[in-house]
């Protein structure tokens, strides 16, 4: 019996049945629910002006010399609206990819100006993982989706 137990800890893919599919729930919520409240809510709402420093600060990092307000926005709608969208699990693939991007950049930014990006680069891999994986069945991307799978 405690062999058995310590096979499927130590060995199984699934601990139990729907065990992958409620790691990935859990990995949505959390995650994105404090990237929205202590990152994403405050970039969303301070404007313009704030979305062309967000821009102009990280993007010369990659070459890109132009568009800083719309490249800011973007990172602020990635930290607020599009985190909120990964927690109901809607269109999680491509929001996803847009939070790994805005992460892998603040992190970049951190690290060229001698901070630590650690933070930004654990959301960027948390956020890439999910791309890979997808939303898992509790998630509305899989209740209008894939109907069949639920």
């Amino acid at each position: 019996m405690l062999s058995f137990f310590l096979n499927k800890i130590l060995y199984s893919s699934n601990l139990f049945k729907g065990s992958v599919d409620l790691g990935l729930f859990f990995l949505r919520i959390f995650p994105s629910f404090f990237l929205f409240y202590n990152h994403g809510l405050g970039k969303l709402e301070k404007g313009v002006e704030s979305w062309a420093w967000l821009g102009e600060a990280a993007m010369p990092i990659i070459g890109i010399n132009f568009g800083f307000a719309i490249f800011g926005f973007l990172a602020a709608l990635s930290e607020s609206a599009f985190a909120l969208f990964v927690i109901a699990g809607f269109c999680t693939r491509i929001v996803s990819s847009f939070i790994f991007f805005t992460m892998f950049m603040a992190g970049s930014y951190h690290l060229v100006g001698g901070e630590s990006g650690e933070e930004a680069y654990i959301y960027a891999i948390i956020y890439l993982v999910i791309f890979l994986l997808g939303p898992g069945k509790y998630s509305l991307d899989s209740y209008l989706f894939n109907k069949n799978e639920i």
